[in-house]
């Protein structure tokens, strides 16, 4: 039996985009942001890996800040149906690229190269973006045009207090660009009872719902978020304390451990069948996933295991370190040495939040080769989440035929 360790790749569960803009609210101030076209049908499928890992890229900027990602960002603007099947409203992106241009005035041009390129939709959202930043001067130059929005003088993001849901984007936008729990917390305000809105009854509860579902949708994967919020519910008192705690609970119910654990800390052991040969089309063939207690093999097979985890300690920047030990024991109980690996590494980096599953860095490849005996191969792990201090061992086991 032959074994190596391949490399494989993260998996993070898609961040619930806050609420969309809504076409019946109110006009926004200027400048306001056109009515979202009728997305094509091919847009109601499933997204691809491509659209999860582009949602991602803006959803989860501010955790690596790279900019080397934003190229790719700018090429999915020039097809607005890309953009579309991230789920992100206009309005998210708008201020998703305001506090990008703000904080990276000398790359912007650069950036969005000819302006001619960009659909009507994305051209809105960037012209929005290069007036709430302040950068003006390029609207004419990469746009040529002068909107007549130009003579107005943009708000404050950080401080803005919404009426209605498209200014929540934009405000989640900024949040995502920065991680700066602060431009939500006029969000986390209305959901204090006490605090006067509006004046209005129905748009102030129409607030608070809006804000109370972008806030939890966003909760499980944002780690600066819930620590925001543990923090605000820790100042908070009577009934705005009360809400706040069950807006953290939420949390917690929406959250399944795996049946291994230690405490929030919790894994379980993948197993893929790989393929025997490249696709008809010489692309790169797909994997089978083994499922069931005792799932089966026969000689020849090369079996892919690789590990799942979440709920893992992060330090106060964000940053993860997991690990883990495996072993292979065979029918007759013996351990291959081959496949004994210690302190292999599973995730090292910085990540959004605790609780997105992730598949570890490495994976074992099994391969079965025609002397190998049959019966049953045990897989143990130790997994090991070396910030949080938690372990959790993990079995699971592959029978190989006799024919």
């Amino acid at each position: 039996m032959i074994r190596t360790l391949l490399l494989a790749s993260i998996v993070t569960s898609l961040c619930l985009a806050p609420a969309a803009a809504q076409n019946s609210s109110p006009s926004p101030p200027p400048p306001a942001l056109p009515p979202q076209p009728s997305p094509p049908a091919q847009a109601k499928a499933l997204p691809s890996a491509a659209d999860v890992r582009l949602a991602e890229a803006i959803v989860f900027f501010y955790v690596r800040n790279d900019p080397a990602a934003v190229p790719e960002i700018f090429a999915a603007l020039k097809n607005s149906e890309t953009i579309a099947r991230t789920g992100l409203s206009r309005a998210t992106l708008a201020g998703f690229f305001s506090m990008l241009f703000l904080q990276n005035r000398a790359r912007v041009e650069g950036w969005i190269g000819a302006g001619g390129a960009y659909p009507p939709d994305s051209k809105s959202v960037l012209t929005f973006a290069l007036w709430q930043s302040g950068n003006t001067d390029l609207i004419a130059s990469l746009f040529h045009e002068e909107p007549g929005f130009l003579r107005d003088k943009p708000g404050n993001l950080y401080t803005l207090a919404p009426s209605r849901p498209v200014e929540m984007d934009l405000k989640w936008g900024a949040f995502f660009a920065t991680g700066n729990p602060g431009f939500l917390a006029t969000l986390v305000d209305a959901l204090d009872p006490r605090r006067p809105l509006t004046g209005n009854n129905q748009l102030d509860k129409s607030i608070r719902i809006n804000a109370a579902q972008g806030l939890a949708n966003n909760l499980r994967q944002h780690e600066v978020l819930e620590r925001y919020l543990l923090q605000r519910a820790g100042e908070a008192s009577g009934p705005y304390k009360q809400v706040l705690d069950a807006l953290l609970a939420s949390r917690s119910v929406a959250f399944k451990p795996g049946p291994d654990r230690d405490g929030d800390f919790s894994g379980s052991i993948a197993m893929l069948k790989l393929p025997d040969k490249p696709a008809a089309d010489g692309g790169a063939s797909e994997a089978t996933a083994l499922t069931g207690a005792m799932p089966q093999a026969r000689r020849g097979d090369t079996i892919g295991v690789s590990v799942l985890f979440s709920g893992m300690g992060l330090q106060k920047d964000l940053s993860a370190d997991v690990s883990y030990d495996i072993k292979v024991t065979g029918p007759d109980g013996t351990i291959d040495p081959r496949s004994t690996q210690e302190g292999v590494t599973a995730l090292k980096e910085k990540v959004a939040g605790r609780f997105n599953l992730v598949d570890s860095r490495s994976t074992l490849s099994i391969h079965f080769e025609p002397d190998d005996k049959p019966g049953p191969y045990r897989i143990d792990v130790l997994l090991k989440d070396n910030v949080g201090g938690r372990k959790v061992t993990l079995t699971r086991s592959i029978e190989l035929l006799d024919k």
